[in-house]
C-alpha cells in the first residue's frame, strides 16, 4: 500500500515538472539573450516613456547633454573603457551631486581621491550622475543605464525626494503588502518580465490606465511653484504607498546589478533632526471641532507663556519653560503626530540634558513633517532591510555622522540644511566609503600610508577651485532655502536652485 502511494506522488510529481519544462525552458533562453536592462521593470504605477537616457555619445566620449544640464552638473567619460580602469558610478540626488557646492567637492570627489591613492597604479573614473531632485523612481532607469558603460561598483543614494512630486499612488495604496512582495519577487523572472512589457507596450490593451502617472521628461517639483508647499497636505502623503514604490524600485536596482555582477552600495540617508524645524505642520482632519478648540487654546496659553518670558528677560526662567511643556504635553495628548509641537518639545528636553527622550522626540517631528523632505526613519529602515534580505553592501551615511555629532543628534555642524553634508561632511564620508571598500576587499592598498598622503591631497585641490567657487555656492544655499520655504520660481536662475 505504502509503495502504490509512493509511486502515485512520485507520478504527480513528475507530471507537474513536465508541464513546468517549457516555462523553465524559456526563462533560462530569455536569461541568455535579455539585457538586464531590457529585463529590469519599472513601477508598474509609472510611465517612463519619457525619460531619456542621461549620457550621449560625443565621438569618443559619452556625456550628459546641454539639455539636462538643469538639474545635473557636468560629467563625462570614455565610451570605450581603457584597460585596467576601475570605473564607478555614484547615482542619487542633490547629496550626491554635492549641493549647494556641486560636484567638486561632493563626496564622489572624494571618494575618487581616495581610491587613487589606495590603488594609485590604476587609472580611476568615479562619476558623478547625481540629479537634483531625483526619486528612486527617476534613480532605476539611470542605473539600468550605466549597467550599459562597464562599470566596476555602482553606489546608490536615495530617500529624501520621494513626497516632490505629484503622482498618483492608488495603485501601491490598494496593494496589499504581501501582493507587492509577490510583486516585486515575480520581477527576477525573465518570463513575467517579458509578458508584463510585451503587454504594457499592446495598444489593444488597457494596462491600469486610471494607476499610472506620466512622468515629465524631468522632475516636475511641488516645490518649484511658488507657494507650492501649501499643495502638502498631512492626510494626503500616502507613506505606505510611498515606501511599497521605493523598495520596489530599489530590488529592481539591486537585481539588475547583481544579475550584471556588478557590486552595488546602498547608502542609509541622514539629516538634520537637531537644528531643523519641520518644514510644515497642521491638524489632522479626523480632529473634532472641540479637539481643535482645546489645540488653539493650548496654543494661545504657550505664546503668552513664550512672550511673558522675552518680555522679562528670563529665557532660563524653569517655572515658566515647565508650564510651556505642560501646554505642549497636552496639546500632544490630542494630536500625537503634530510635528512642531514635537520638535519645541525636544528642543527643550535637548536643553534639560534629557538626550535620549530629546532624540526620541526630535526624530518623530522629522517623520511626522508634512513636507517630508527628509527621508523618514521608514525609509532609512526599508534600506537597511533591503540590504539584509538581498546581500547587498549597505553604508548607513546615518550612523557614520551621527557617530561624529554631540549626543549624537545630526546637525548643523555637519550639514548646512536639512539634509547637504558641508563640504567637511563630503570629505568624511568619502574616505569611510573608501575604507569600506578596502575592508570589503574590493579595493587593495598599495601603500600602507594612503591615508597620511590625503590631507595635502585635499589642500591642493581646495586651493584650486578659488574663492569664487565657495561664493557660488553659499548664493544657491540661500536659494535653496527659499525652495524648501515654497518661494521659489520654477525658472530658477543658477543662484536659484532646488535639492
Amino acid at each position: 500500500m505504502r509503495s502504490t502511494t509512493t509511486r502515485f506522488w512520485i507520478l504527480r510529481c513528475a507530471l507537474v515538472l513536465l508541464g513546468l519544462l517549457p516555462f523553465i525552458g524559456l526563462e533560462v533562453f530569455l536569461r541568455l539573450v535579455a539585457s538586464d536592462a531590457e529585463s529590469a521593470s519599472f513601477d508598474p504605477f509609472l510611465d517612463c516613456s519619457r525619460i531619456a537616457p542621461l549620457f550621449v555619445r560625443d565621438g569618443d566620449q559619452l556625456r550628459i547633454p546641454p539639455e539636462r544640464l538643469r538639474l545635473f552638473a557636468p560629467a563625462e567619460f570614455p565610451a570605450d573603457k581603457a584597460s585596467g580602469t576601475r570605473r564607478v558610478f555614484c547615482v542619487g540626488g542633490s547629496t550626491t551631486q554635492g549641493e549647494p557646492y556641486k560636484p567638486a567637492t561632493a563626496f564622489p570627489l572624494w571618494l575618487e581621491k581616495n581610491l587613487r591613492l589606495i590603488e594609485p597604479s590604476h587609472p580611476w573614473e568615479v562619476i558623478n550622475c547625481g540629479g537634483l531632485s531625483y526619486a528612486s523612481y527617476r534613480i532605476l532607469p539611470i542605473v539600468l543605464e550605466v549597467l550599459q558603460y562597464s562599470p566596476d561598483l555602482i553606489i546608490i543614494d536615495c530617500g529624501h525626494n520621494e513626497f516632490l512630486e505629484d503622482r498618483e499612488l492608488s495603485g501601491w495604496k490598494d496593494t496589499p503588502q504581501a501582493l507587492a512582495k509577490l510583486m516585486s519577487l515575480s520581477q527576477s523572472s525573465r518570463l513575467v518580465q517579458f509578458i508584463s512589457n510585451s503587454i504594457s507596450s499592446s495598444s489593444a490593451i488597457s494596462t491600469d490606465k486610471q494607476y499610472k502617472t506620466k512622468l515629465h521628461r524631468e522632475v516636475n517639483a511641488l516645490l518649484d511653484d511658488h507657494g507650492g508647499l501649501e499643495q502638502y497636505h498631512r492626510d494626503s502623503l500616502n507613506a505606505d504607498a510611498v515606501g511599497k514604490s521605493m523598495a520596489w524600485n530599489l530590488e529592481r536596482m539591486i537585481e539588475a546589478c547583481q544579475s550584471a555582477r556588478v557590486p552595488v552600495i546602498l547608502l542609509v540617508p541622514t539629516s538634520n533632526v537637531r537644528d531643523c524645524p519641520p518644514f510644515k505642520s497642521g491638524l489632522s482632519n479626523v480632529l473634532s471641532e472641540s479637539d481643535r478648540s482645546a489645540i488653539q487654546a493650548h496654543w494661545s496659553r504657550c505664546e503668552q507663556l513664550q512672550s511673558n518670558e522675552h518680555a522679562q528677560q528670563e529665557p532660563g526662567n524653569q517655572k515658566n519653560t515647565v508650564a510651556i511643556c505642560e501646554e505642549l504635553d497636552q496639546l500632544l495628548a490630542i494630536d500625537p503626530c503634530h510635528s512642531q509641537v514635537l520638535y519645541l518639545l525636544g528642543k527643550i528636553e535637548l536643553d534639560r540634558k534629557n538626550i535620549e527622550l530629546a532624540r526620541q522626540l526630535l526624530t518623530r517631528a522629522r517623520d511626522y513633517d508634512v513636507c517630508p523632505l527628509r527621508a523618514t526613519s521608514s525609509i532609512q529602515d526599508l534600506i537597511r532591510k533591503l540590504s539584509t534580505l538581498t546581500n547587498t553592501w549597505m553604508f548607513d551615511v546615518d550612523e557614520l555622522f551621527q557617530s561624529v555629532s554631540t549626543d549624537r543628534l545630526v546637525g548643523e555642524k555637519w550639514l548646512v540644511d536639512h539634509v547637504h553634508p558641508r563640504i567637511e561632511g563630503h570629505q568624511l564620508l568619502g574616505e569611510r566609503l573608501a575604507e569600506f571598500l578596502v575592508d570589503k576587499a574590493w579595493a587593495i592598498p598599495e601603500n600602507s600610508d594612503w591615508k597620511n598622503n590625503r590631507k595635502q591631497v585635499y589642500r591642493d585641490h581646495l586651493q584650486e577651485l578659488g574663492e569664487d567657487y565657495f561664493v557660488r555656492g553659499k548664493q544657491r544655499l540661500e536659494g535653496l532655502m527659499l525652495w524648501t520655504q515654497g518661494r521659489a520660481r520654477k525658472n530658477f536662475t543658477d543662484n536659484e536652485v532646488q535639492p
